[in-house]
């Protein structure tokens, strides 16, 4: 068996015209262009790195910023509560008065003294008590027997006011040194004061009775 020649391209096709720069085979070799495309220049990847770095910082910021509120929340609730708790406790108190010593009628100060009507699981019947600002606690403060506890921390200021009507208003201001703060404010009514022509009560006939 003889081999086949090659034969040209242009003798089997004479009127074929090759145009400079055209392969004349079916798949030509990929170009050096197409051997780059599926890389990534130095720009391309100093932008990705740029725009990565941009959403990290929000993000960033976004967290710390979610973090600072979360803490102030919790921190805020914590004065709430405290303080809430300790209004709660003076108002039960103060509503068994039988006579109130200071402040005077009309007037305000920072603590609150008075005599309570009926006996308590803590307190005795007859029994002196006050309420007064040290530092920075809140404290119940009893004669006899002597004993002091707190009801609460972190108070900056500590206002009672006595109206003309023996209405008795209490004001906290609670705060803490990382900037949080916190101001409540209550009335209460004694309930065993003697008669008075202004204010009704039930003249040491008023006890409370325990839930």
């Amino acid at each position: 068996m003889t081999p086949m020649r090659s034969t040209p391209l242009l003798r089997i096709f004479p009127k074929l015209k090759i145009r400079p720069g055209i392969h004349p085979l079916p798949n030509p070799p990929p170009s050096r262009g197409r051997e780059r495309a599926g890389g990534f220049t130095l720009i391309e990847m100093v932008m990705v790195i740029v725009i990565l770095s941009i959403i990290s910082v929000i993000s960033i910021y976004f967290l710390i910023n979610s973090a600072k509120i979360y803490t102030l929340t919790i921190n805020q609730k914590s004065l709430f509560d405290e303080g809430r708790l300790a209004l709660e406790r003076m108002c039960r108190d103060i509503r068994d008065a039988s006579n109130i010593t200071s402040p005077a009628g009309g007037g305000s100060g920072s603590s609150i003294t008075f005599t309570r009507t009926n006996a308590t699981a803590q307190d005795s019947a007859s029994e002196t008590i006050t309420f007064q600002l040290t530092g920075s606690n809140l404290q119940k403060v009893k004669t006899s027997p002597s004993a002091t506890s707190t009801l609460a921390a972190n108070v900056s200021t500590f206002t009672v006011t006595r109206g003309v009507s023996n209405e008795i208003t209490l004001q906290l201001l609670l705060s803490l040194g990382t900037g949080e703060n916190m101001t409540l404010q209550t009335k209460v009514y004694p309930k065993n004061l003697a008669d008075d022509a202004i204010y009704k009560n039930f003249f040491n006939n008023w006890q409370e009775l325990s839930s």
